[in-house]
């Protein structure tokens, strides 16, 4: 069903489906902090490198971990945090599998981008498997905003610059509320408690 490909932007690896994109919205999805909590599991890992680093609820700023760990830390423990996203502790929130199905049901194009390095492919692919959550493209990359061209709809995502750039290239924008984003919530898109209120927010919009 899927063909593995390397993409034209550097470092960037994709999974791609043989599903024709005739007359389809295409919407752009988020992994992290989207389709699953992976802040509480990153906390875990910051607090092994300084156990003063304070919880998730205190992460009001994008660059929160500065005063804590070194950059090359902060990225190794992310990295490793994907090299084992296939972890059985690691679930998807209980309104992801749903969320995709219903954007999938009425017409929508998903293509999962994540930034990441290629050498987790596997492993997120596994994942997005395993627990059910269909798609249509998968991308691992460090940019996804290369992604937000002409043919993009929709944009959901919880990093705030990621948000910005796609309100920028004229996408319904919108993703799931946290400290470090909900003081932003006026640059143009809209932030919700759930994916539930997100798909709703989508389909209302896009009909």
């Amino acid at each position: 069903m899927f063909t593995k490909n390397i993409g034209h932007s550097l470092g960037e690896v994709s999974w791609y489906t043989k599903n024709k994109k005739k007359n389809m919205k295409k919407a752009i999805i988020d992994i992290d902090n989207t389709l699953w909590h992976f802040c509480d599991v990153l906390y875990e890992r910051l607090r092994k490198i300084n156990k003063a680093i304070p919880g998730p609820d205190k992460w009001v700023e994008w660059d929160f971990w500065e005063e804590y760990c070194s950059k090359e830390k902060f990225i190794k423990a992310i990295n490793e945090i994907h090299l084992d996203q296939d972890n059985k502790k690691h679930v998807p929130y209980s309104e992801s599998r749903d969320f995709l199905k219903t954007l999938k049901e009425h017409n929508f194009y998903i293509v999962v981008a994540s930034h990441r390095t290629p050498e987790s492919i596997e492993q997120t692919h596994r994942w997005l498997i395993k627990h059910d959550l269909v798609f249509d493209e998968l991308h691992l990359l460090d940019d996804k905003s290369v992604l937000f061209k002409h043919d993009c709809h929709v944009a959901v995502d919880d990093a705030p610059y990621i948000l910005e750039k796609a309100v920028e290239k004229g996408l319904m924008t919108s993703g799931l509320m946290f400290p470090w984003n909900k003081n932003n919530g006026n640059n143009g898109y809209k932030l919700f408690n759930n994916l539930t209120e997100v798909s709703r927010y989508i389909l209302k919009h896009s009909l």
